[in-house]
């Protein structure tokens, strides 16, 4: 019995590394302006990417986005990306929600991530970036 309460927390902390990490980077433009607002919520992850570009246009009524995304880091990164859309007061618009998308961003490449708003009712957007961890990737120096 006194065997398995420490047996139990080794397979919780094991289980746990092979979940994706959530936490990553994200950009998000301004209401009625083009000021990209950058948010970093891992460290480690924001010090291997950074966001160069950010264009903005309409096609059909529709906010049309290209975020360009830039790894500073000499291996390859396991990626997933989302971006979600606001009507003007602020709030998401549901039934259209992204999935997460997978990416693999080589060392020192760039590349760039379309998006395109649902609705006419878009006016703003967010992007986050995560990192994907697993069992079989490496992310050391």
């Amino acid at each position: 019995m006194k065997y398995i309460v420490p047996l139990l927390a080794v397979l919780m902390l094991s289980a746990c590394a092979t979940q994706p990490v959530t936490s990553g980077i994200s950009v998000e433009q301004g209401k009625n302006n083009f000021n990209e607002q950058l948010r970093v919520d891992n460290p480690d992850l924001g010090n291997k990417l950074a966001i160069t570009d950010v264009k903005t246009r309409q096609t059909n009524q529709l906010t049309d986005v290209v975020v360009t995304l830039s790894s500073q880091y000499k291996k390859s990164q396991y990626l997933q990306y989302q971006f979600n859309w606001f009507d003007k007061d602020g709030f998401i618009i549901k039934g259209n929600h992204s999935p997460w998308q997978a990416l693999t961003l080589f060392g020192f490449a760039k590349t760039q991530l379309p998006g395109l708003a649902p609705s006419s009712d878009a006016v703003t957007f967010s992007l986050a970036v995560r990192e994907v961890s697993t069992e079989s990737q490496e992310f050391k120096d």
